[in-house]
């Protein structure tokens, strides 16, 4: 709002001493000429009143001016607000909307692009807590090498279709009668489960669970044999193997660099002492003591 239309306003709600008429004039009763001079106090009092006026119309002209500015700091405050939203939204829109294009681009579906961006979000953030508490970077590099010649296996030995083959050989010669479309997955889940009950039995055995140790890991194993025997019976193209394989090493990489921490331990003391001012504390000691010896204490009462 400009000047006068400010003025305009507090114009319209004091028209007696704003809209035409001098505001140092007395508005009470029309001037005579034949009354004689008013005294020294009349002209102060009047004075005083005309004074009181015009701090009025300038307070009134400053409040209805500082109302539009507030009017106008708001209308700027809410277009700036969308306009950083808008950003922010930009911001995430670009990360999640090139995920998503290059699942189905490399791999023919976004829904490869949302677990594979899922996954090196989660396993990132693993990782980078980890690297804060001062986990060496060499460990987490080497941990990441392991987890990538894991993943590239997986996805050589699934884009070649060799358990695909195998179970299907052994489901013509074991199960001749059974339908040749579901063979391959039910040898693939019964392979996977004997093979994680076996695996989980050595393990126990080996580490010494225990009957109820031995027992637990057979049964985990064996249940995690037959998530891989059903996934390695499928028949899958070359892209849906590459991303498998990427989606094992992702995955993998921040379970093992945790293993590995939990295995080896964190430096505490270390840390610690990352975060304890030793040197401030120890010259502050320093000086304390020094003081005491330029001035020693008094005799004891």
């Amino acid at each position: 709002m400009t000047g006068g239309a400010a003025w305009r306003r507090v114009s319209s709600e004091c028209p007696s001493q704003c809209a035409g008429d001098s505001i140092l004039d007395d508005q009470t009763a029309p001037p005579d000429p034949d009354r004689a001079p008013d005294g020294l106090r009349e002209q102060l009092s009047a004075t005083i009143a005309a004074a009181v006026r015009i701090g009025r119309a300038h307070i009134a002209l400053a409040r209805a001016e500082l109302g539009e500015i507030a009017d106008e700091g708001k209308r700027v405050g809410i277009l700036a607000g969308i306009a950083l939203g808008l950003l922010f939204f930009a911001g995430l829109l670009l990360p999640i909307g090139l995920t998503l294009f290059l699942g189905e681009w490399l791999f023919g579906s976004i829904g490869w692009g949302l677990l594979l961006g899922l996954e090196l979000a989660i396993g990132g953030a693993v990782v980078l807590v980890l690297a804060a508490l001062y986990v060496p970077g060499q460990r987490i590099a080497t941990q990441l090498m392991v987890a990538l010649i894991v993943g590239i296996v997986v996805a050589v030995v699934l884009a070649v279709d060799l358990p695909h083959r195998a179970f299907t050989s052994l489901g013509t010669s074991i199960l001749p009668s059974m339908d040749p479309g579901p063979r391959p997955l039910v040898v693939g889940l019964a392979a996977g489960l004997i093979v994680g009950a076996l695996v989980g039995i050595v393990v126990g055995l080996l580490r010494r669970l225990g009957a109820g140790g031995t027992i637990g890991a057979a049964i985990a194993l064996a249940i995690l044999g037959l998530i891989i025997g059903a996934v390695v019976a499928i028949d899958f193209s070359v892209a849906v193997a590459v991303a498998l394989g990427l989606a094992v090493a992702l995955a993998l990489w921040p379970a093992l660099v945790g293993i590995d921490t939990y295995r080896r331990g964190l430096d505490i003391d270390g840390l610690k002492k990352r975060f304890y001012p030793r040197l401030t504390i120890e010259t502050t000691k320093e000086t304390i003591e020094w003081v005491r010896k330029q001035r020693p204490l008094g005799p004891k009462s």
